[in-house]
């Protein structure tokens, strides 16, 4: 029966020793851990070596881990956690860019002149607009503005032509200025409807719409169908039809009848590109 107690005894203590080497060891393992340093960067958790405190340290740390840090990067003050001796900092990624920023353009009517025989209503306007280009410097940290200062600044004044769209009842749908839309030089034929050489009859188009003057037949690879197109000479087009001979910078102009297709037949032009739309 002795004997029994002494077992039980030594089992108690040799249970309770490995128990308090379990403690220590958790203790150091903790202890070890609260001594390294977290880094909050890029929406991540980084732990560095122990000792870690000073920007020197933790940027070499960092350097280690394979992250680097830009030179107007900002490193928070550590931060002790409330249950912890663990520090936390916080990196924050600092960039910076110049971007060009043009407020909204003044215009002064040199002239204007209405045109009604394509499609709908338009209104094309010669003017002098003045532009306010400005440089501003914007800095960004993680991606978010922080500040926009200008940096440049410089007025700009000039003589363009704007299209205006206009419905039916006369106010203005858009404006474009043509010297800001993508232009390209073409070569242009026409058709009308009913023209013994167009595509399909001549009266009915590839996008299944009445073929009418103002409506213009292209290569889709050049200039995509449902495309609001303006050429000098013949105004403003849709881009509603295609037709077999028309292939690379080639046009076909939709114009009333066979004596105003003499007027374009192989013409060179230039050719506006103003939006995609899906009606006129």
């Amino acid at each position: 029966m002795k004997t029994a107690e002494k077992h039980s005894h030594w089992n108690i203590l040799l249970l309770t020793a490995a128990a308090v080497l379990i403690a220590a060891a958790g203790l150091k393992l903790y202890v070890n851990m609260a001594k390294h340093t977290c880094a909050l960067i890029d929406g991540k958790e980084i732990m560095l070596q122990a000792g870690a405190n000073s920007r020197e340290d933790i940027i070499a740390a960092l350097e280690k881990e394979k992250v680097a840090l830009g030179p107007n990067d900002i490193i928070l003050p550590p931060v002790t956690g409330f249950f912890s001796t663990k520090l936390s900092v916080r990196i924050i990624r600092v960039s910076e860019k110049i971007e060009k920023v043009e407020d909204k353009p003044e215009y002064h009517i040199i002239w204007k002149k209405k045109f009604t025989n394509n499609l709908r209503p338009v209104e094309l306007r010669k003017v002098k607009a003045k532009r306010i280009i400005r440089d501003e410097k914007v800095i960004y940290h993680d991606s978010l503005e922080k500040e926009r200062t200008v940096v440049k600044e410089r007025t700009l004044k000039e003589t363009v032509y704007l299209l205006a769209l206009l419905n039916q009842d006369g106010p203005e749908e858009k404006v474009y200025d043509l010297s800001r839309c993508r232009k390209m030089k073409m070569v242009a034929t026409a058709y009308y409807p009913g023209d013994p050489l167009a595509w399909r009859d001549g009266t009915i188009t590839f996008l299944g719409r009445k073929m009418q003057r103002g409506v213009v037949a292209v290569d889709p690879a050049v200039i995509p169908l449902k495309t609001r197109v303006y050429v000098p000479g013949f105004g403003y087009g849709f881009a509603g039809d295609t037709g077999s001979a028309i292939k690379g910078k080639r046009v076909d102009l939709g114009v009333n009848n066979a004596e105003e297709e003499k007027e374009f037949m192989h013409k060179r032009v230039v050719v506006y590109i103003l939006e995609a739309a899906e009606n006129y």
